[in-house]
């Protein structure tokens, strides 16, 4: 076990996978998140291990460095000196991953890797295991509607994913609900982060770099299911998302920085697999969805009858960790709303004071997003969205690539016209 440095001047040390800080100006990560990889109950992916171990280190940094504290309140300049089991390995694919983080986050990343950093303790063999076997793919399952959808449709075409989540407080409960309305019983790996500071400074909340940290679970879990079989193609890390919330194209001028989330673009999940690639890693990412709507999603369900018993269930809401109610009235909110009209189903959600998106309208303190969207649908059909739509990020250079995934924005745009429309709002 290594010391960790005293704390200085710009210098957080960080104890990983400690289930608290050792000592005051220091701060912990992973406790919880090494437990989980013990359940699993098998010798785990060494690669995979030290992705995790990056992971950690990232979102820790993420937390722990308040963005308020960078030059232009947003983009911070983070050096992170990373102790992995195996640093010549990961060393050519820090640059690729460098690159991806700064797409996510809008910081500077600087990261050093170093060696004898944390090993994987034996897998338990006792308790509560989360049995691998008969599995033969790993599926993200944030309890949201797209990967309930995942969920199903994986489950129809004769899969067994085996389910990645993030155990947020509230958040577990409702995932663990809906898995049980699957037809077919599934495995779930669950873990939380858990960082605690003992700095006496604030901590920052926006947690961008979080799916970084999802897909590195799923790809432990991936590269480990692999190690199980004989041999095959690489296992499927699936990341359902429908097409306009994974590319997020902004809805006004001043949401292309800091209120637009990159975190299933395309462009970081292509460079997410240029890591895992350069590195050996058997897991290839999926979005089945990417060129889908979310009402899409909701009408060509292959389970029809599991997904009118969960669907109500699901959690769309960007405020939901806040109070645990779907707000009703933020982007995320108003786009499923909006796939539940165009596919011509009853939406029982419990929304909370936004059920009523007209007297949204009325209070300048709740409307903000309701504007943008309002806004967006308006101008929708006036404007060039092979221009609109890259402005969240790159596009692929293939152009019928390109062309379909403005095409499923523009869709999905037009979904939200028409619900808002049915509401004369436009």
């Amino acid at each position: 076990m290594h010391l960790l440095p005293p704390p200085s001047n710009g210098l957080i040390p960080v104890l990983m996978y400690g289930a608290r800080p050792p000592s005051r100006g220091t701060c912990s990560i992973g406790g919880p998140v090494r437990d989980a990889v013990r359940r699993l109950g098998a010798p785990v992916s060494r690669a995979g291990f030290d992705l995790l171990t990056i992971a950690m280190a990232v979102t820790a940094a993420d937390t722990f460095v308040d963005k308020a504290e960078a030059d232009d309140g947003w983009a911070r300049v983070l050096r992170l000196s990373i102790p992995i089991a195996d640093p010549d390995l990961w060393k050519p694919a820090v640059p690729i991953l460098q690159r991806a983080l700064h797409f996510l986050s809008g910081d500077i990343w600087d990261i050093t890797l170093m060696p004898d950093g944390p090993r994987q303790l034996p897998a338990q063999k006792r308790g509560q295991i989360t049995v691998m076997a008969g599995h033969d793919c790993v599926s993200l399952f944030s309890g949201g509607m797209d990967s309930g959808i995942g969920a199903l449709d994986l489950l129809a075409k004769g899969h067994r994913p085996l389910l990645i989540s993030h155990s947020y407080r509230g958040d577990s409960e409702k995932q663990i609900s809906i898995r049980n309305h699957l037809p077919v019983n599934v495995s779930r790996f669950a873990a939380v982060a858990h960082p605690i500071s003992w700095l006496g400074t604030q901590t920052d909340v926006q947690m961008r770099t979080r799916s970084f940290n999802f897909l590195a679970y799923g790809t432990l879990v991936g590269a480990t299911l692999a190690q199980l079989r004989v041999a095959g193609p690489p296992v499927e890390l699936f990341v359902p998302e429908n097409g306009l919330i994974a590319l997020n194209p902004p809805m006004t001028r001043r949401r292309i920085g800091a209120l637009s989330t990159r975190t299933t673009h395309p462009h970081f999940l292509r460079l997410f697999q240029q890591v895992l690639d350069t590195v050996g890693l058997p897991v290839k990412v999926v979005n089945p969805y990417s060129l889908k709507t979310k009402g899409e999603m909701l009408t060509e369900c292959l389970d029809q009858d599991s997904l009118n018993k969960l669907v109500s269930e699901t959690v769309s809401c960007g405020k939901w960790k806040r109070t645990h109610v779907q707000c009703g009235k933020c982007v995320p909110c108003i786009i499923r709303r909006a796939s539940f009209h165009a596919a011509g189903m009853h939406d029982a959600t419990p929304y909370g004071r936004g059920l009523d998106l007209s007297s949204v309208m009325n209070d300048i303190k709740a409307r903000d997003d309701l504007m943008a969207m309002i806004l967006a649908s308006r101008r929708l059909p006036h404007i060039d969205a092979s221009r609109w739509v890259p402005q969240a990020g790159p596009l692929p250079s293939e152009r019928q690539a390109r062309d379909d995934l403005v095409a499923v924005a523009t869709r999905g745009m037009n979904e939200v016209r028409t619900y808002l429309a049915s509401l004369s709002l436009l």
